[in-house]
């Protein structure tokens, strides 16, 4: 069964959608300023193979950052929702991105989160190792 326009479930995950992707482009112009280059937003590997979509690449000098944007109250809440599953599949769709970047094995790596909570996006750099 489709869900109808009136829907409001459907519009509520209209809303969070858009919320998300107003956050990513918040958290992309605040990298710009400080001075990341923005080599992929949204990418997404394939689906059924647990691979997982990052939100955004950035580099700047050798440090390659895969960013995770989550928009929510706290920073430390949008920390807690990066859970472990999701973090091996943001590293799995990693590997395929290093992989296909020429270059990239002379960079270092990172799992950054960005949040936003208020105004202005929050920087977490280095929030996790992948295992």
């Amino acid at each position: 069964m489709t869900p109808r326009r009136n829907d409001p479930g459907r519009n509520s995950r209209v809303a969070a959608e858009r919320h998300g992707r107003f956050a990513e482009t918040l958290c992309i112009w605040s990298l710009r300023l400080r001075g990341w280059r923005i080599l992929e937003r949204r990418l997404a590997g394939k689906r059924g193979l647990g691979v997982g979509e990052i939100d955004i690449i950035a580099k700047r000098g050798r440090v390659i950052a895969f960013i995770e944007v989550k928009a929510r109250a706290t920073p430390a809440a949008a920390l807690e929702a990066v859970t472990v599953p999701q973090r091996a599949r943001i590293a799995r769709a990693a590997e395929i991105f290093i992989a296909r970047f020429p270059g990239s094995e002379a960079c270092d790596f990172r799992f950054d989160v960005m949040t936003l909570s208020g105004f202005l996006p929050v920087h977490m750099a280095d929030a996790w190792r992948p295992e």
